[in-house]
């Protein structure tokens, strides 16, 4: 137990440090709240669980057969009459509830997790960032206004010789103030930026509503001191409905995934029922109604034969007119069907993966048990750098697999299962190994039989012969 908490919570650690930097630059310079972070890397930790479920199987497996093995444990098992089966067969049911456990979490837990981490990481990556004013550069992010300052005291809010465009009301910068000095503080709500201005003058631009007036009257203002208040509403995390995310698959359990994929499939019947109707009511019906024909069943040659020369011309462009607009209507309904039929097999994908997780910590408890029983050796050297290098086999395989099913090279059960299927016939050789005392890791195994080839090949009458 204490290998596998230790390896599920650096495997999970690991997986959520490369999430984190992956959305570092979308967190960092938003002046979140410890909470609003708290909660995220929470959510976002949480996630991560049952990816690093079968890599916590894997090396703890690992570790503690070969801990035994290493310490002659299992040989004195093995000597008391005890197969390799009988010594794994505890720790196998322990196995099998911890894949079922996997699968629940998997299936109940994980998608609203997954559907709050979603949700408060589009909040953080929505939210602008902290107020920061430069001196000598217009600062653009406070909505409807630009503001520079030639210097800006060590305290942060004082600024001197301030310019401040006012273009909130959409009109262009039709206000203008300047002045020596100023002192900004945010309002009790933080809701909007309170800038008290010191000796200076205000310029608007009175903007006429009848255009045709060529009089553009001009307001100006002297002040020793004018307050500005700059609305930071946008500046503010604002809390997304989680009605808004819950259509992607990795937000449902396998029934919901069940009955979006009844949907789906009613959609694509329905494109292919609508595509029918249209041209058995619309395309075939107006060729019928443009010859003026009354019955379906007549002879082409005959009818177009006996047409004049203009009436024979409209023919040929309705006939063209026709196919242009069938044909762009079918590449529409085709590309309206293939994004469906993308789309489903995400969601097939989806279904299979809640499943085969748990699977795949069976099979990989076998081959870790195995692995370490052959190469007697336990602590955190040479079993974490073997488990490693089997795990991310597995995932690189599951990964490109994945990727296959989504262009359409694979089906998606194929897919979904192969990693597994390719991982099982190891495992089985494995723990076939391992209960015979099969030394597979041990050069002198596979160097000895081939000295002792040539051993007796020098030594054979021929070769005597020959030397002779």
């Amino acid at each position: 137990m204490p290998p596998f908490f230790l390896t599920l919570f650096i495997g999970v650690f690991v997986f959520f440090l490369i999430h984190v930097f992956t959305y570092m630059d979308d967190i960092i310079g938003k002046g979140m709240t410890f909470w609003v972070l708290t909660k995220f890397f929470a959510y976002s930790f949480i996630t991560f669980i049952p990816v690093a479920m079968p890599l916590a199987v894997l090396l703890s497996s690992i570790m503690t057969f070969g801990n035994l093995a290493e310490n002659y444990e299992l040989a004195a098992m093995k000597s008391s009459g005890l197969s390799l089966f009988k010594i794994i067969r505890p720790l196998f049911v322990f196995i099998v509830f911890l894949a079922g456990f996997t699968f629940v979490f998997n299936n109940f837990t994980l998608p609203n997790i997954t559907l709050k981490s979603a949700s408060l990481l589009w909040d953080i990556r929505q939210a602008k960032p902290t107020l920061s004013i430069k001196e000598g550069v217009y600062y653009n992010q406070l909505k409807g206004f630009s503001i520079k300052t030639a210097k800006k005291n060590k305290d942060g809010k004082t600024l001197y010789n301030l310019n401040i465009y006012d273009h909130h009301e959409g009109m262009g910068n039709n206000v203008q103030l300047y002045a020596d000095s100023g002192f900004m503080k945010p309002s009790a709500d933080t809701n909007y930026l309170m800038i008290s201005l010191n000796d200076g003058v205000r310029y608007e631009d009175v903007v006429k509503e009848d255009a045709r007036k060529t009089t553009r009257p001009l307001m100006q203002l002297f002040f020793k001191q004018l307050n500005v208040n700059v609305d930071m509403s946008d500046f503010k995390m604002k809390n997304t409905e989680e009605e808004l995310f819950k259509g992607h698959y990795e937000m449902m359990n396998i029934w919901q995934i069940d009955g979006e994929l009844d949907t789906i499939n009613i959609d694509i019947n329905n494109k292919y029922r609508y595509l029918k109707n249209q041209f058995d009511n619309y395309f075939f019906t107006r060729t019928y109604h443009t010859a003026k024909l009354k019955t379906k069943h007549i002879n082409l040659k005959e009818f177009y034969g006996s047409l004049n020369k203009e009436d024979f011309r409209r023919s040929v462009e309705n006939a063209q007119n026709l196919v242009r607009n069938s044909s762009g209507f079918i590449d529409s309904i085709n590309e309206e069907v293939r994004s469906l039929k993308y789309k489903k097999s995400d969601y097939e994908l989806g279904w299979h993966k809640k499943i085969n997780i748990s699977f795949a910590c069976i099979v990989l408890f076998f081959v870790g048990a195995s692995l370490g029983a052959i190469i007697r050796k336990g602590g955190m050297g040479l079993p974490v750098v073997v488990a490693v290098i089997f795990f991310l086999l597995y995932y690189i395989v599951n990964i490109i697999y994945e990727r296959m099913v989504g262009e359409g090279i694979y089906s998606v059960v194929f897919g979904a299962w192969f990693p597994l299927c390719l991982f099982l016939p190891l495992g089985i050789f494995l723990t076939y190994k391992a209960a015979k005392d099969s030394s597979i890791f041990d050069l002198s195994s596979y160097i000895d039989p081939i000295k002792k080839f040539f051993f007796r090949l020098t030594k054979s009458p021929n070769a005597n012969s020959a030397a002779k």
